[in-house]
């Protein structure tokens, strides 16, 4: 497999179990394909993600045939999940929410990088609601893992330790 290094933020590991579980379950759900080969690596809690290029390529495909009706569809979901956020209380709640958003974000932030796969009205519309909802997934999750390891490997759902990096990189890359 050939790996792109696409992503590098603060994420905790129960922030980063929930995205793949948003990326590989709930996205594939959605437009028929998702990530289910991602590699995260954490380095004092700075996570890189490396996404299968194979992976990648349909998920590029699924996304030119998004129309401004899925895109509605995507949008107002989404929407429906950001009212939810008042009614989290428990950091489980909270996690479970934010994998259901995943699938809506990594769309928007595509959508943000490339404007050419939307039509005028669906940029307006993304507009809209990055405007408006940018950092509530985030604040959602603020607090929670804080005692979660810094230094990790995820991948396909096991922690692996960090030591075992330049072993992997050099296989995958």
């Amino acid at each position: 497999m050939k790996y792109l290094n696409s992503f590098r933020g603060l994420c905790s590991l129960s922030e980063i179990k929930e995205w793949y579980i948003g990326e590989s379950e709930y996205l594939k759900k959605l437009l028929g394909t998702g990530f289910e080969n991602t590699i995260f690596i954490s380095e004092g809690g700075e996570v890189e993600f490396y996404y299968d290029s194979k992976e990648v390529e349909k998920f590029e495909k699924a996304l030119g045939q998004i129309d401004e009706e899925k895109f509605g569809e995507i949008c107002t979901d989404f929407m429906l999940l950001i009212k939810e956020i008042p009614n989290c209380k428990t950091d489980e709640e909270k996690l479970t929410l934010f994998s259901k958003m995943v699938p809506a974000l990594t769309i928007f932030y595509e959508f943000d990088c490339y404007p050419e796969y939307m039509k005028e009205t669906m940029q307006r519309r993304l507009m809209r609601i990055r405007v408006n909802t940018e950092t509530k997934p985030y604040e959602l999750l603020k607090g929670i893992g804080q005692n979660d390891p810094k230094d990790f490997i995820y991948f396909k759902r096991k922690i692996h330790p960090i030591e075992f990096k330049d072993e992997l990189l050099t296989k995958t890359l």
